[in-house]
This record gives structure tokens, C-alpha cells and sequence, in this order.
């Protein structure tokens, strides 16, 4: 386990891991084979891993909204929920609701279809392989994260793979004819995947190369007309010291939406989610970073404080950005197979019995959740009158208030 009281720093981390994952005379970067990995096994039950041009498994899918997914529906036990012959009005309110609203993230984007919302549920992923969180131990980096610890440590091996800006976006695209003939055989309705998501590890260590995909994909032609091609960029909000404003100002004319994955709403919270000298400042000014950039910005949270929530928005909103609190969303913590592995790992290293250590852990995130969901709730209906999930994320502006933020 990850020595609590010698934590890394993320920017410091994040410094050393952009030369590990960054091949730039080469144009390429470091990313996860997922070929026998707890997550790849987690993530292929309904479509299967995707391969790039040398046949490795670099890709894979996440349903978001599994009931409006035929196959996706069908495989996780969820009663299927045909867009193709509902209003807009109605996707949309089911949508807004959706545990993962994804879809309507991209509800201002030339050429999105209220009707075609399947289209943007499934996104075609690919994984940094470093996260600066991870500190290289078998249990470091965020104590909930989904993805393997091999997986985040940056360093090359069987589990790795170089990936150029040419060889993703043909792999994207035969991917998305292979899924799309797959879907019409099996259920006779058509899916054709938009969304290129950026995961990880932690994207903003490779944003040069992630500006050289959006301007390889515009020369493509893939963006003309109705954008066929949108994105998403994910990030842990930890690189603020080490982003490069330019990049992201030109990132900001391409249809891609960044998720902010906030790991709590206070310093101790945050520290103790992602084992790393991570601060609630760092994180926020991130997020300001990326709103005066431009970028559409959707805020993730995980395993808030309940106790320290409602201040924490009360400050954001008045203070710091305006609308913050209409903006986030609070995500539930799930036991994938890598965060059991990591669980049973860390209590091995406590010298703690493994369930006991999985129950009380799996058990206080489910609490931090529901609890957290209540306190935004409230706050959102005191605030401004509506409750959680009532509006479309998409439909709410963030603008900054305040210059950098100190909490």
C-alpha cells in the first residue's frame, strides 16, 4: 500500500511521466493493450476489445445509458429503451436522468440528432498509460479507480503500446464499420459510434499529441458539415502547473468536451481519495484553467464529503464559477475487477482480512454517494429552484468569477 504519509506530487509526478509517455520525434504516445486485463475483462461483455492496425487490443467501449443500448440493455438485464421512436422531449428527459448522461453532452454539436443519441453513447476509448496519482506501488494512485495498476504506472511493457495520431483515427474508423454491421445483424438498428474519448491515466500528459488528432481528423475532413467525429477528453485536475494554455485554446474549436474528474470537494477528502498531495486549489483552478480556455467543461465528482459538500458549492458558485453547482455531477463508485484487486491488495498490506477491508470501503462510498446526492439536491433547490439532474448539463453556461482559487 501506498505510505499515506509520504505522499507524491502530481505535478512533479505529472513532469516525469509526459517523457515516458510522449514519443514525439515519433509523433507517438504510451497507451494500454488491454488483452488480459482485469478492466478489458470488465468492458467487452456486450462489443469486444477493438484492435489497432498491428492487432493489439488498444480500444475498447463504455455504454453509458446501458437501456437505450439493444445489446447493452440486454446483456446487463436493463429493459430496453427505443430513442428511435420516442420525441425529443422524452430522450431527453430520460437522458438528463440517465446515470451517465453522456449523450447530451453534445446536444449544441453541429449535427446531433435528439433521435440519434445512441450514436454518442458508446465512445470509442483509448487509455494513457500513466497516471501522475500513481506512485508505481501495486495499491497507489486513486483507491476507487477502475482501471489496472499496470495499467497507470507509465512504464513500458507487454501491457503497453505505442500509438501514432494516423494509426487511431483508422483504427477508429474500421472499428466503427465493424460495430455498426455488427449492431444490423444482431438487432436490425443501426449505431454509428461519434465519440472518441481520451482516458486514463491522465490525458493532459499527452495534450500535444491530442491537439495533432483534431487537426489530423479536421484535415480529414471528418469534421465537415456535421461533425462525424466528436470527442472527449478526460482529466484528474492535477496538471495545472504543467498545462499548456495555447494548446488548450486551440483545442477549444473542435467538438470535444472534457470531463473534470474531481476526486472530492476539500483538500483532507481529496488527499485520502487519491492518495497523492492533491488540493482542492489545484484541482479547482484547473477547471478555471480550462473554462477561460474555452473547453466545455463537465464536472465529475467522486466520493464527495457529504459534510463538507454544501459549503464547498456554496464558495464554487458565488466566488470561484458561476453555475458550477448546476453543472456537476456526483458518480456512483462500482467494485470493478481492479478495484477489488486493488482493495484486497492494500488490505494485505494493513494485514486486515480482504472482505472486511472491500465491505467497509464499498460500503462508505455507497453512503458518501447517497448522501452527497442529497446534500446537492438541496442545495441546487435552495440555490436556484430545481432539483438534481432536472436540467441538461449542456444547456448551462460556466463562466469564472473570481481570479485563482484559494480555499
Amino acid at each position: 500500500m501506498a505510505d499515506r504519509t509520504k505522499r507524491i506530487n502530481p505535478e512533479l509526478r505529472g513532469e516525469e511521466l509526459i517523457s515516458a509517455l510522449n514519443r514525439p520525434f515519433d509523433g507517438e504516445i504510451m497507451v494500454v493493450d488491454f488483452s488480459d486485463t482485469l478492466q478489458g475483462k470488465d468492458t467487452s461483455r456486450v462489443v469486444d476489445l477493438m484492435p489497432n492496425k498491428d492487432g493489439k487490443a488498444l480500444f475498447r467501449v463504455k455504454f453509458n445509458s446501458k437501456a437505450i443500448d439493444p445489446l447493452a440493455a440486454a446483456e446487463y438485464g436493463t429493459n430496453f429503451v427505443d430513442t428511435s421512436v420516442m420525441s425529443d422531449e422524452k430522450i431527453e428527459e430520460f437522458l438528463k436522468r440517465s446515470e451517465f448522461d453522456f449523450p447530451l453532452w453534445f446536444k449544441h454539436t453541429p449535427g446531433f440528432k435528439m433521435g440519434r443519441a445512441v450514436d454518442y453513447n458508446a465512445p470509442f476509448i483509448l487509455q494513457v498509460a500513466g497516471c501522475n496519482f500513481h506512485d508505481g506501488t501495486p495499491t497507489g494512485g486513486c483507491r476507487f479507480c477502475f482501471v489496472d495498476n499496470e495499467s497507470n504506472d507509465g512504464v513500458f511493457g507487454p501491457k503497453k503500446a505505442w500509438l501514432s495520431v494516423d494509426d487511431c483515427i483508422d483504427s477508429f474508423l474500421r472499428a466503427r464499420d465493424k460495430v455498426y454491421e455488427f449492431y444490423m445483424e444482431w438487432t436490425g438498428k443501426e449505431v454509428m459510434t461519434r465519440v472518441l474519448r481520451i482516458s486514463g491515466g491522465e490525458p493532459t500528459l499527452v495534450l500535444d499529441w491530442i491537439l495533432k488528432l483534431w487537426q489530423a481528423i479536421e484535415k480529414r475532413g471528418l469534421l465537415d458539415d456535421d461533425c462525424d467525429i466528436v470527442g472527449q477528453v478526460d482529466t484528474n485536475c492535477s496538471t495545472m502547473a504543467i498545462l499548456d494554455q495555447g494548446i488548450l485554446e486551440t483545442l477549444s474549436s473542435y467538438p470535444v468536451k472534457f470531463l473534470a474528474g474531481m476526486k472530492g470537494c476539500d483538500s483532507k477528502n481529496i488527499a485520502g481519495n487519491v492518495q497523492a498531495e492533491q488540493t482542492v486549489t489545484r484541482q479547482m483552478n484547473v477547471i478555471k484553467t480550462l473554462v477561460d480556455c474555452g473547453i466545455d467543461v463537465f464536472p465529475q465528482m467522486y466520493n464527495p464529503d457529504p459534510a463538507t459538500l454544501r459549503l464547498f458549492l456554496e464558495l464554487v458558485d458565488n466566488f470561484v464559477i458561476d453555475n458550477f453547482s448546476r453543472r456537476v455531477h456526483i458518480s456512483p463508485l462500482k467494485l470493478y475487477g481492479p478495484t477489488r484487486r486493488r482493495l484486497e491488495l492494500e488490505a494485505d498490506a494493513l494485514g486486515i482480512d480482504r472482505s472486511f477491508n472491500i465491505d467497509q470501503s464499498v460500503e462508505q462510498w455507497s453512503n458518501n454517494y447517497s448522501e452527497s446526492i442529497a446534500v446537492l439536491d438541496a442545495y441546487l433547490r435552495d440555490a436556484y429552484g430545481i432539483g438534481y439532474r432536472d436540467e441538461v448539463r449542456s444547456d448551462v453556461k460556466l463562466e469564472n468569477v473570481s481570479d485563482p482559487f484559494f480555499f
